[in-house]
């Protein structure tokens, strides 16, 4: 104890005594040397304001470390695990970068020439050399850990999430009157999964400002292919994935980030619900969560999302949302995925109706979904306008969406929910399967072809579909895709296609302006289970 002891008082005798003492004395003879020069506007305002913010921070700093690691910050007395929390969760070396902050404010106030030219380049370049050599140290002690927490955290900027979450946060409190909820429910200390109904482009975010962890999502692989897009979600930590065909790599990646320590987010319907209802499990998210029954799952319900940004809408709409935190649960060794799925779609599903009730939402859009009228099954004839009210141009069928999103016709009290619409339009009986080569349906599109990771574009073009094959027509140059190569047909967003098939195979994006692509979606998926037996993947 008594060599504990002076081991502190002489940390405390040089970092808090001799190291001020000595920048105070550089900044002043920079100031005799550099000082009458060099004509500095007044700085003593921006040195209170440095050193008054930098104190706060270097204080609060100090406090969660004694706090998390039960003794001072001293290197001699290394913390028995890594601080990840906090302002640790932020920036890897608080207390470095808040004193050289500090003393360098207070100093300004004196002597801002000396500060400027020489005290704080000294300061500065040697505490990154310390805080450099330290990292060696930490990644030795901690090993995947801090190279997890180095890949989530800065020395200096903070990451692109923290630098938005203060504006994020305040509009999605005044847009949607976003709330948390999390009881006694307390995220577990990471790695852990974090699992949720998807119904909402913005559901990742409502979750990370839930969580006081970074969450490092698995995210469609089309927010990868643009170089800007692509700095964007690697910031903001995004774990890509290719939806058309397995990803060896993307499995891999979670697998680094979880001996990494980090959060691990994925939505095991792997796309948006177009009707708000829960969708299946895919069998490889199941088989993911099985594969680690030691890393404990955080199920989220959110509420209300899906009437914030329904699918087939055009834009987020004001709407209440809420983040529920359950209790972390685990996949249970033996246990089937079936019964798995049972346990944690019950923790996920929103239980609440879509809509707030405030004021009947905006139908606009929704013939994405409705494709095909729900009283005369007429392809392509449902039309929407600003206001609640839809109908079909052929049998003049009028349709209101509730506040709840639940559907009624004019005059008749029944209420249906839009899975229970859209149901029956997605059962394909009447294509003409005796007439081969006969065009189902067609189209105008423009059509990418991936090349090398990237989508080059083709150009415009008339699309068929026959029970044979799916062609491109572009000024005589075609595209022709049998139907019984294609092992994927996935919707990105809510207005393009893409198919992933053809011999030699290759993915194919198609975009149809005025036309719903579910509706293709459905046909192609249902023609190929009908005449080869077999499914393309959806999702």
């Amino acid at each position: 104890m008594a060599k504990k002891n002076f081991i502190t008082l002489g940390y405390i005798l040089v970092f808090w005594g001799l190291l001020p003492g000595s920048l105070v004395a550089l900044a002043a003879w920079g100031q005799r040397v550099f000082g009458p020069g060099l004509r500095l506007p007044n700085l003593v305002p921006a040195g209170l304001l440095l050193a008054g913010t930098s104190g706060v921070l270097l204080v609060l700093s100090i406090a969660q470390y004694t706090r998390a690691a039960g003794s001072l910050p001293i290197s001699a007395f290394p913390p028995q695990r890594l601080i990840r929390s906090g302002v640790f969760g932020i920036w890897r070396h608080p207390i470095y970068l808040f004193s050289v902050f500090f003393w360098s404010g207070v100093e300004m106030i004196f002597w801002p020439a000396g500060t400027l030219l020489v005290s704080f380049p000294a300061l500065a370049l040697g505490a990154l050399g310390y805080a450099r050599m330290e990292e060696r140290a930490l990644g030795k002690r901690f090993g995947n850990f801090y190279a997890g927490h180095r890949g989530q955290t800065s020395i200096i900027i903070p990451r692109l999430f923290y630098l938005i979450r203060p504006l994020l946060s305040v509009l999605c409190r005044i847009y949607f009157r976003f709330e948390v909820s999390a009881g006694e429910n307390a995220a577990p200390a990471p790695p852990f999964f974090v699992i949720s109904a998807h119904r909402n482009y913005l559901d990742s975010i409502f979750i990370s400002l839930a969580l006081n962890v970074p969450v490092h999502f698995v995210t469609t692989f089309e927010m990868f292919r643009k170089a800007a897009s692509r700095i964007i979600f690697v910031k903001l930590l995004g774990l890509p994935k290719k939806r058309y065909k397995p990803d060896v790599r993307n499995a891999l990646d979670i697998r680094r980030r979880l001996l990494e320590g980090c959060a691990v987010g994925i939505f095991p319907e792997a796309e948006r619900s177009w009707t708000g209802a829960m969708m299946a499990f895919k069998p490889e998210v199941l088989k993911l969560l099985q594969s680690y029954p030691d890393i404990p799952i955080l199920p989220v319900r959110l509420e209300g999302t899906y009437a914030a940004w329904p699918r087939w809408a055009r834009g987020p709409r004001r709407s209440n949302v809420s983040v529920i935190i359950e209790k972390p649960v685990f996949a249970s060794r033996g246990e089937t995925p079936a019964g798995l799925e049972a346990r944690l779609s019950r923790l996920v599903e929103p239980r609440l109706a879509p809509g707030s009730g405030r004021r009947p939402p905006g139908a606009a859009g929704i013939e994405s979904l409705i494709y095909r009228c729900p009283e005369c099954l007429s392809y392509d004839t449902v039309q929407s306008g600003k206001g609640p009210e839809f109908g079909c141009s052929k049998c003049l069928a009028r349709f209101t969406l509730l506040p709840d999103y639940s559907v009624r016709k004019p005059g008749d009290d029944l209420r249906a929910s839009l899975e229970s619409l859209s149901r029956p339009i997605h059962i394909v009986t009447d294509y003409p399967l005796s007439a081969p080569d006969a065009v189902i349906i067609w189209g105008q599109a423009d059509l990418a072809v991936e090349e090398h990771g990237r989508f080059e574009a083709v150009g415009a073009g008339r699309l068929e579909l026959t029970s044979r094959r799916l062609t491109f027509d572009s000024g005589g140059v075609l595209y022709p895709i049998e139907l019984d190569s294609i092992r994927s047909v996935v919707i990105e967003g809510a207005r393009k296609f893409q198919v992933y098939g053809g011999r030699p195979a290759g993915l194919f994006q198609f975009e149809l302006p005025g036309q719903s692509v579910l509706k293709w979606q459905s046909l192609v998926v249902e023609i190929v289970r009908h005449r080869h037996g077999f499914s393309p993947s959806t999702a």
